[in-house]
C-alpha cells in the first residue's frame, strides 16, 4: 500500500516482466479500462468484481504503473486513505482479501504449473505422473482463484487422457480418473499399491498369459498364484470384470487335453463348472 504520490513514470516505457508477459500486459490494458469506468470513491467493494482482471495481470517484479495508480487513488483514495493500493498486486490483494506477496508467490505457482500441463505429452510416463502430483498438491494448497480454476481444467484433460491409457492396460477394468495418479504410480513402481492392486495386476497381466497359450504347468501355476490373490479382492469393483474376461480367454489358456473316447461325451460338464465358477482361481484348475 503507499500514499496518495507514487512514483510517476511513461507507462508506455514500463518494462513487461518475463512471467506476466504480453497476457499480463493485454490485461493491465482492459484493467485500466475497467478502473475508468467505476465512479470516483466506489471503495474496495467495487473491485471485488474486477478481481479476475486485477489476478491477471499480476506480475513478479511490479513497478508501479502511473496510470493504474492514478485510476486506484481516485475510486478507493476517498475511502482508504493511506492505505490505497497503488500497484495491481496491492489491488488484487484487496480484491481478494489475500496478502499481496503471498498472492504474488501463489499465481506464480499455478502459472508455472499451468504452462507444464499445457506443454506436456500426457502419457503413463514419470515426467507427466510427476507433473500431475506436483499440479494435484498445488490445487490442494491454494484458494480458488481464475488461474486455479484453469490449472484444474487442465488437470482434469490430463486424468482423462491417463485414465483412457490405463483402462487400455488393465483391460477390461475401467479406471476412472480419481484414480489415475495412484495407480499410475504404483505401476511405474513410484508408490504403494491402490486398492484392488492384485485385480489390476491380473487384468494387465492376462494378455501375456494368452501369448504364452497353452500354458505350461509352470505358467499356469503362476496365473493361478495372481488368480488366488485377486480373489482375496472380491470385493474390488475390477473383480467381476476380470472373471468374465478370464472365463472368455480359458480355453485358450489351459493346457489341452486328449480325452479317451469314453470321456469325451461328458466333456460338456467341464463348460458348466466353469460358467458356474465362483472365483477366478475355480476357474484355472
Amino acid at each position: 500500500m503507499a500514499k496518495a504520490a507514487h512514483p510517476r513514470k511513461d507507462a508506455g516505457a514500463r518494462r513487461v516482466s518475463s512471467v506476466g508477459g504480453l497476457l499480463a500486459e493485454a490485461a493491465r490494458q482492459e484493467l485500466l479500462r475497467a478502473l475508468r469506468a467505476l465512479p470516483q470513491g466506489a471503495g474496495p467493494a467495487a473491485l471485488r468484481g474486477l478481481a479476475t482482471l486485477l489476478e491477471a495481470a499480476v506480475e513478479v517484479e511490479e513497478e508501479v504503473d502511473p496510470c493504474i495508480a492514478d485510476e486506484l487513488i481516485r475510486v478507493l483514495g476517498p475511502v482508504m486513505g493511506e492505505d490505497t493500493p497503488v500497484t495491481v498486486a496491492e489491488a488484487a490483494a484487496v480484491a481478494t482479501g489475500s496478502d499481496a506477496k503471498v498472492l504474488v508467490a501463489m499465481l506464480t505457482g499455478l502459472r508455472g504449473a499451468l504452462s507444464e500441463l499445457r506443454a506436456l505429452k500426457v502419457g503413463l510416463t514419470g515426467e507427466c505422473v510427476g507433473a500431475l502430483s506436483r499440479a494435484e498438491l498445488l490445487l490442494q494448497q491454494t484458494p480458488a482463484t481464475a488461474t486455479r480454476l484453469a490449472l484444474e481444467s487442465a488437470m482434469a484433460g490430463a486424468r482423462t487422457k491417463l485414465a483412457s491409457e490405463l483402462s487400455r492396460l488393465h483391460a477390461p477394468v475401467p479406471i476412472t480418473s480419481a484414480e489415475v495418479l495412484p495407480i499410475a504410480r504404483w505401476v511405474l513402481g513410484d508408490g504403494p499399491p491402490p486398492a484392488g492392486a492384485a485385480v489390476l495386476e491380473l487384468a494387465r497381466r492376462l494378455d501375456d498369459f494368452c501369448h504364452r497359450a497353452p500354458l505350461t504347468p509352470l505358467d499356469l501355476e503362476e496365473l493361478r498364484v495372481l488368480a488366488r490373490k485377486a480373489d482375496a479382492e472380491r470385493e474390488s469393483p475390477g473383480w467381476p470384470w476380470v472373471l468374465e474376461r478370464l472365463r472368455t480367454v480359458r480355453p485358450r489358456l489351459m493346457p489341452r487335453r486328449v480325452l479317451p473316447p469314453l470321456y469325451r461325451s461328458l466333456a460338456g460338464a467341464q463348460v458348466e463348472v466353469t460358467q458356474g465358477a465362483l472365483s477366478l482361481e475355480d476357474l484355472l484348475r
